[in-house]
Order: structure tokens, then C-alpha cells, then sequence
């Protein structure tokens, strides 16, 4: 494979201790990124290097900062879908509450204490002027 000395780690092996010198090719960069999920130090052990200069090439190299994006977005998705299956599947109301409070909050599930409290606050001054104009005092 290309950007890698021959005899030195190829694309695929871990290091057991980084090399110096390993060129650092984007094309296997990215092409690892996409493999490993954006886990830069799966990445770096692959490519025979540290996880701090995977990183530096990552935060040089917009391609490379989409890539890493893309890729741990995707393994989010991959999370939520799992955590959905075992909602569906699972009768955890706990996990049913977190995921209708986190990704159904633009349905009106609240996650948000500090938005419930002062909804709550109003609704009671509400009440306590709806309350007072009923029974006013002599």
C-alpha cells in the first residue's frame, strides 16, 4: 500500500511502538478514519504513529476534519438506532424517557429542568391571579 516504507507497518497492523519517519498519507488516513469510526488512536496504532500527530494532521486538513466528522456521526447514528431497537424491545421507561426527552424535544418532551421550573412558576401565578379575581378579597 502506498505511503508506507517497505517492511514497516502496512495498513491494518498495530504498532507495537510508534516509528518515526512513517510518512502520513491522507488518502489512508481518511480511508482509516472511516474504518475505525474516527477513533484516532485505533488510527494511529494502524499507521505505526501517536494519536497526537493523526490528530495535528486531522486539525491541518479540512478534508481530514470532514472525514472524522462524517465518521463519528455515522457511529452515533449507529448508537441511537441500537438504543431505539432496545427501547422497542425492552420495557426500560427510563431509556423510553431519556430518548423522548433528548431526540423528541421538538415534539414538546421536555429536557430542559430549568424551562419545566419556570413553565411550572408561571402556571402557578397564573392560577393564583385566576384565583384571586374569583374570590376577591374585601
Amino acid at each position: 500500500m502506498a505511503g508506507f516504507p517497505k517492511g514497516k507497518n502496512r495498513l491494518g497492523e498495530t504498532a507495537k511502538q510508534p516509528r518515526a519517519g512513517i510518512p502520513l498519507d491522507r488518502s489512508v488516513i481518511k480511508e482509516l478514519i472511516l474504518k475505525h469510526n474516527g477513533n484516532l488512536s485505533m488510527v494511529a496504532d494502524r499507521m505505526g504513529t501517536n494519536r497526537h500527530t493523526v490528530r495535528n494532521h486531522c486539525d491541518a486538513d479540512p478534508e481530514l476534519q470532514k472525514a472524522l466528522e462524517d465518521a463519528r456521526e455515522r457511529r452515533l447514528d449507529d448508537l441511537e438506532n441500537a438504543t431505539w431497537q432496545d427501547a422497542v424491545e425492552r420495557p426500560d421507561p427510563a431509556m423510553r424517557c431519556f430518548l423522548l426527552k433528548t431526540i423528541g424535544r421538538h415534539r414538546g418532551y421536555e429536557q430542559d429542568d430549568n424551562k419545566n421550573a419556570a413553565k411550572d412558576i408561571a402556571r402557578a401565578a397564573f392560577d393564583f391571579i385566576l384565583d384571586k379575581s374569583k374570590q376577591p378579597s374585601s
